[in-house]
């Protein structure tokens, strides 16, 4: 098989990395974006301690990022001049910092919304370098080249996609998501089990990013079960952030593909969180795609025993997390708005799941 995997991300992974960040800040002018929760944490503190560079502290970023909020973190940021950004925090205070991590030379936001649509590449663009600091197992934002750009008025997910869009380095210390709760641990984690199995059955995937997509997806199993119990156990959660940074190489050269498609309509108008919003399909995904194709199938087998849905079924039962449409609010007329959202969306083209066959499994929970 031939294929080609591109990754640039300078990581560090491991108990206590933090005070890393001096060392990849160097003597640059930061700015450290992040959320108000961890200046009362203490992990903006702490930073604090290992460099004397932070110019200012952005600490309002949303659990969405959209073109309305990110307006103005944007001309806050900017009135600043700094050489790099450290971003602390979950998927959204990451994304966030991409976002503002591009300029053209005026340093003006009205380009975002180009951005988001494709058209920055044409009218040319800078990079400030990100540090990415994950408090969450989950998203893998700190080593993929996109960001989640809501447009809330109109109900639309953008991702931000730009080749030199990667993250100069990450620190992934497991210390940093004990503050996580059982409800978080177990969105985030199942955000990374989709990213993971989203990587299989996908039309970019390679024997690099099955092997990373089968590892996390293993991981996630084991180990989720084993957190919610036991949610200061350091080495389940280092256990689960090692699972998002594999399912987070494995999606980061195919993209995600069907379920986080169908999460983002289900997101947008029915609220749900995304980790659950891109997971609670998966079920129904492997019965549609199962027989399709014998990678898919070894690749399943070897992470549940078989190339079926019943082990997962059993696994998001334990999670309390159900699997049927309709507990989200989802009604039968309503299938027809969310096949057709698939239409033009990127995601779902880079599945190698049927679709209608998947459709037709989601009537059958009517």
């Amino acid at each position: 098989m031939d294929f080609s995997y591109y990754n640039p991300v300078n990581i560090t992974f491991g108990q206590n990395k933090l005070p890393f960040i001096n060392k990849l800040i160097g003597d640059r002018r930061t700015l450290l974006v992040t959320d108000s929760i961890f200046n009362e944490l203490g992990f903006v503190d702490e930073i604090k301690n290992y460099t004397n560079n932070i110019v200012f502290i952005l600490d309002d970023i949303n659990t969405q990022p959209n073109f309305f909020n990110l307006k103005q973190q944007y001309e806050k940021a900017w009135k600043y001049d700094f050489e790099v950004i450290v971003a602390l925090g979950g998927g959204s205070v990451i994304d966030t910092a991409k976002v503002l991590s591009v300029y053209d030379l005026n340093k003006d936001f009205d380009f975002v919304e180009n951005l988001t649509k494709g058209n920055i590449a044409k009218s040319g663009y800078n990079i400030i370098p990100v540090i990415a600091i994950p408090t969450t197992a989950g998203t893998g934002s700190e080593v993929t080249p996109w960001a989640t750009v809501w447009d809330t008025r109109n109900i639309k997910k953008y991702s931000l996609h730009l080749k030199d869009l990667w993250c100069e380095a990450a620190i992934l210390d497991p210390n940093l998501t004990l503050s996580m709760p059982v409800g978080l641990t177990i969105q985030t984690a199942l955000d990374a089990l989709s990213h993971a199995l989203e990587s299989i059955w996908n039309k970019n995937a390679n024997d690099v990013t099955t092997a990373h997509g089968i590892r996390a997806s293993k991981a996630v199993l084991k180990f989720l079960p084993l957190a919610v119990k036991d949610l200061f156990n350091i080495e389940y959660r280092e256990k689960l952030l090692l699972a998002s940074f594999h399912a987070g190489m494995a999606f980061s050269n195919t993209q995600t593909a069907i379920a986080h498609a169908i999460s983002y309509f289900i997101t947008g108008h029915k609220g749900t969180p995304h980790g659950i919003a891109c997971s609670f399909t998966l079920p129904d995904i492997i019965d549609s795609v199962v027989g399709q194709d014998i990678r898919i199938d070894n690749a399943l087998t070897s992470i549940f025993g078989e190339p079926s849905s019943k082990k997962l079924r059993e696994f998001l039962n334990m999670l309390g997390v159900s699997f049927y449409l309709k507990d989200y609010g989802i009604k039968k007329e309503e299938l027809f708005n969310l096949k057709e959202s698939l239409i033009t969306n990127q995601r779902a083209k880079n599945s190698l799941v049927d679709n209608s066959k998947l459709f037709k499994v989601f009537e059958k929970q009517f």
